[in-house]
Order: structure tokens, then C-alpha cells, then sequence
């Protein structure tokens, strides 16, 4: 990488003492190599970004320098807004013009923003509004946002000049060669030595800037500032979550309990049909292996019931966690059996170009990004020289008590330091940090693709599991009806058992397998909602930092 130093004009003047007297002559110079050495600059790898500010600037300063040129100067060339290093450029990616499952999106939907509303469900409402505001990951979040805005604010201070109290005291010790005076007449002078040592007392005020000249300092705040933006975003993805899988868990819930139900009322009717066999057995009007098929199939379906006790435990566990509460804290309020939450209305909206800028994920994605972006600014700055000014202002004394107004002392320097050898380790960080600026945009094309993905795999799910749904209800009548005329013969001693147990079985399935599709459309659903990134935008207010 090729490094254009500053002319030796130039790094001349910037070390020239303010008591200066051909100001003028020198500010000519002055603007003439420093013109020049912009414009080189402006053809070189990395951008310095001259504006007219700047060249007005240098125009002025050549033709008004003054005593005061070196701060002035420092001054104008700080406020010109030069910055070495790639500017940033949003990134631009392949975007679909319509969702592949058109025709199910609702474009009239109002329900994005609020989604779990449609589910018409208050104890889901209550839940989410109690998630909100004590989920633990959530918090985190929040803390995470305070401390990148400190990291920000940070980041702005060490572009200012710094003021710090000073008090010091030094003791010199100095050998002196001095000539000793004569003893008598022609006595001559021998040469001799003097020890001389004093105290010196400072008490007064340091001052140090480091003039931001190539952007440093501006790709920093840059770069803190995009970090800031995407530990906003973190926390609005992390609400996008949080939203789904409550409502993910709290349909889990109640699909359990529903399928407990199932399984008691099967297990009912099958221990009826079991007593009746066994009635049957003892009037000789049927035999012991109808009797043990009818244990079998009851028992079996007993063995089901605490399955479906523990998966509704563990719901209520995980939904108090996510509540931020200990695992038994929900089991009073949520054991009570409760229907199934469903919604009929899909609540979708938009094009999905307006995916790009809804889910916090992919606006995460590009600040991460542009930080990394700004992050090559800030390691190519280190190319370039660094100018920094010093001063104090105080008192200074050999004697302590002596330290008045009457000894007022002051000092004021400029230091220019440039890299000179380093052994490439300045050009390998910025290659490094080129490296995780390609990723950071790979990431984000990535992350826009798995997001395009998700929206289509929940439509093309929640639409066929509604026709799933329709034909599983179908089912179950049929297997009600089937279940009743076979019990009605086997009564009648028109058929055997085996047809009864066989529709008992059948009607049992195709139950459980309708709970289990609405509870699929359930969960697609918020799925949907999830990947459209809806949510946080309704509630941004109430844990916004």
C-alpha cells in the first residue's frame, strides 16, 4: 500500500515557533504544498475527501497568518471533514418482486404490528405485556444499548482537547565548571567545579489536543455510532423473539392440554366399552380374547395421559422463565385447561422489498456493516501523521510559599510523529479489518436470503395446513360415525370386536392428529408473523432506552 508523505514544507511549518515574523511569505508556501499534496492525495487508493471548505481554508491561511497560524490552521483542517478510508455505501441486494404465495397475503392487514391479537386469547395478551416487561434477555439488551451509547460518547471525547490540573515538583541538580578567584598578587584563576541544586514547584493546568486532520477520530465516532444503532436493533430482533416464543410455548400449553382431553374422553369411553365386555364375557355372550383386547387397547391409552401431563408442565415452566419468574411461579394461572388459541386471519402485508427495512435482524445486519466499514477508516488513519498540541498555564517557584500570581509560567508545543517502520503491521490491520468488512457483507446477504426463506416457507405452510385441517375434521366424523355403528353391531352381536377396536384406535389418531394440525397453524402462524418481523414496532416505547 503506498503512503504519501506530507511535504517537508509543510512538517516544517507545523514546527515553526509562533514568534514567526514573514507570516505571510510562509502561508503562501504553505498553501501552495499543501494544494498540491491534497490533490495527490485525492488521486491515491484512499479517499482524503478535500472540499472547498478546505481549499478556502488554505486560501485564507496563506494570506492571513498570524501568530496564531498553527492553531488556526489545525482548526480549519479539522473542520473541513477530511477522512482517509472507504466511505460508506448501503448495500444493495437481489430482491423478489412478490412473494412466491401471492395470492394468501392479505394486503389490507392492519394486524402486523399487534399480531398475537388476533388470536383473541387474554391470557396470551397478559403474558406478552408481562414478558415485556421482566424478560431477563430483554434487560440484558437494554444494558447492552447503555453501554454502547457510553462506548459512543466515549469515542467523541477523544477527539477533544483534554484539560487536567497539574502539580509538580522537580529537584534539579546541576555541576557547574567555574574559575576560582586568585589568593594573592599573581595568584592565577584554576578552573574548578560548582554543585548547584534547587527545587522547582509547578502548580497550574495541562492541555493536550490531538488534531483529528485525516478522520481518525470521525471514523471512530462512525463506527461507535453504527455499533450503537445495532445493539438497538439486537434489542428489537431479541423483542421479535421473545414475542414468538411466548406465543410459540403458550400454544404448546394449551395443545397439550387438549391433547389430555382427547385422551380422557377416549380413555372413558373405552373403559365403558371394556365393562360391557366383561358384562358380556360373564353371559357367556363373548370370549377372554375380546375382554383382553379391550384391556389392552384401555391401557394403552392410559399409558398416553403422562406424556401429555409433562409436556404441559414443561410449557408452564418455560413460559415463567421467559417471564423472567421461577418455573412454578405460572402453574396456578395456566393449569386450568383452556381452548386452543386460533386465528383466521393470516395478518400479513407488504411487498418484500419492505422486508428489508422491517426485520431487526437484516437493519442489524447493515449496521454491523457499516461499522465495519468505518473500522477500515480507522486503521488506514494510522498511515497518516498524528498532530498533537500541548500547553500549560500556572504558577512555578523554587520556593514553595512563594507561588504567586508574580511567577506565572506557561509552555506551548506541537509534536508531528508519522509512522516510518513498522514492519507492515499497520497495512495488515487494514487488511484485516477489509476481511471482516467483506464478511459483515456477506452476512448480511445471508441474512436477507434466510429471511426471504422463512416468509415463504410459513405462507406455503400455513396455507396447506388449513386445507390439512379441513380434511382431518372430515376424518374425525367419519371415524365417529364408524366407531358408533360398529358398536351398535357388535352390540347386536352382528359383528365382531374387532371392528369396534379398531374404530376406537382410528378415532383416537385422527383426533390427536387434528389437534396437533391447528396447533401446526397455530405456530406457522406466529412464524409468519416472526419472519415478517412484526411486533416491535407497537411496543418500541414501552422498553425503549
Amino acid at each position: 500500500m503506498s503512503v504519501t508523505a506530507i511535504p517537508p514544507t509543510i512538517m516544517s511549518v507545523a514546527s515553526t515557533p509562533r514568534s514567526m515574523k514573514n507570516s505571510t511569505a510562509v502561508g503562501a508556501v504553505f498553501n501552495r504544498d499543501f494544494s498540491a499534496w491534497v490533490a495527490v492525495k485525492n488521486r491515491s487508493h484512499h479517499s482524503f475527501m478535500a472540499t472547498p471548505l478546505l481549499q478556502r481554508g488554505v486560501a485564507i491561511f496563506g494570506n492571513r497568518l498570524s501568530r496564531h497560524f498553527f492553531f488556526m490552521g489545525g482548526m480549519a483542517l479539522l473542520l473541513a471533514g477530511c477522512a482517509v478510508g472507504p466511505d460508506y455505501v448501503p448495500p444493495k441486494v437481489e430482491t423478489p418482486a412478490k412473494w412466491t404465495e401471492a395470492s394468501l397475503v392479505n394486503e389490507n392487514s392492519l394486524h402486523l404490528n399487534d399480531w398475537w391479537k388476533t388470536f383473541s386469547d387474554p391470557v396470551l395478551n397478559h403474558l406478552i405485556n408481562e414478558a415485556l416487561l421482566s424478560n431477563l434477555d430483554l434487560k440484558i439488551a437494554q444494558t447492552r444499548i447503555r453501554e454502547a451509547r457510553a462506548n459512543y460518547w466515549g469515542t467523541i471525547a477523544t477527539g477533544l482537547p483534554n484539560i487536567n490540573a497539574r502539580n509538580s515538583l522537580l529537584r534539579r541538580g546541576n555541576n557547574i565548571n567555574v574559575a576560582n578567584q586568585s589568593t594573592g598578587a599573581g595568584g592565577g584563576a584554576a578552573p574548578g567545579t560548582s554543585n548547584q541544586t534547587y527545587n522547582i514547584f509547578q502548580n497550574g493546568f495541562d492541555a493536550s489536543w490531538e488534531l483529528d486532520f485525516f478522520g481518525g477520530v470521525r471514523r471512530a465516532v462512525e463506527s461507535a455510532d453504527a455499533n450503537l444503532e445495532s445493539e438497538e436493533e439486537n434489542r428489537r430482533d431479541m423483542l421479535v423473539t421473545l414475542l414468538g416464543d411466548v406465543a410459540r410455548t403458550y400454544i404448546d400449553l394449551r395443545s397439550n392440554q387438549q391433547m389430555l382431553l382427547v385422551t380422557r374422553d377416549n380413555l372413558q369411553s373405552q373403559e365403558e366399552t371394556l365393562q360391557l365386555t366383561k358384562i358380556r364375557r360373564q353371559a357367556g355372550l363373548t370370549s377372554e380374547l375380546e375382554v383382553a383386547q379391550s384391556e389392552g387397547l384401555t391401557a394403552e391409552t392410559r399409558s398416553q395421559a403422562p406424556v401429555y401431563e409433562i409436556a404441559v408442565k414443561q410449557a408452564i415452566h418455560a413460559l415463567s422463565i421467559l417471564l423472567g419468574h421461577p418455573p412454578g411461579t405460572l402453574v396456578k394461572r395456566l393449569e386450568p385447561e383452556a381452548p386452543l388459541p386460533v386465528s383466521t386471519d393470516p395478518g400479513l402485508a407488504g411487498l418484500p422489498t419492505e422486508l428489508l427495512h422491517r426485520r431487526p435482524d437484516i437493519r442489524k445486519a447493515e449496521r454491523k456493516l457499516s461499522q465495519s466499514n468505518a473500522d477500515v477508516g480507522v486503521a488506514t488513519a494510522e498511515l497518516y501523521p498524528k498532530i498533537s498540541l500541548t500547553a500549560f498555564l500556572g504558577l512555578q517557584n523554587t520556593n514553595l510559599t512563594a507561588l504567586t500570581p508574580v511567577g506565572k509560567s506557561w509552555s506551548a508545543a506541537s509534536t508531528i510523529t508519522m509512522p516510518i517502520l513498522n514492519w507492515g503491521r499497520i497495512q495488515a490491520n487494514i487488511r484485516a479489518k477489509e476481511a471482516l468488512n467483506e464478511q459483515a457483507f456477506l452476512n448480511y446477504q445471508s441474512t436477507v436470503l434466510k429471511a426471504y426463506k422463512e416468509v415463504e416457507d410459513a405462507l406455503v405452510a400455513h396455507a396447506q395446513e388449513s386445507q390439512r385441517i379441513a380434511a382431518l375434521r372430515q376424518a374425525v366424523e367419519a371415524q365417529q360415525l364408524s366407531l358408533n355403528l360398529s358398536t351398535e353391531r357388535w352390540r347386536k352381536g352382528l359383528s365382531a370386536y374387532l371392528d369396534v377396536l379398531t374404530a376406537e384406535r382410528a378415532l383416537l389418531v385422527t383426533q390427536r392428529e387434528l389437534v396437533d394440525s391447528q396447533t401446526k397453524q397455530s405456530q406457522q402462524l406466529v412464524a409468519l408473523y416472526k419472519a415478517l418481523g412484526g411486533g416491535w414496532q407497537a411496543l418500541e416505547g414501552q422498553n425503549g432506552g
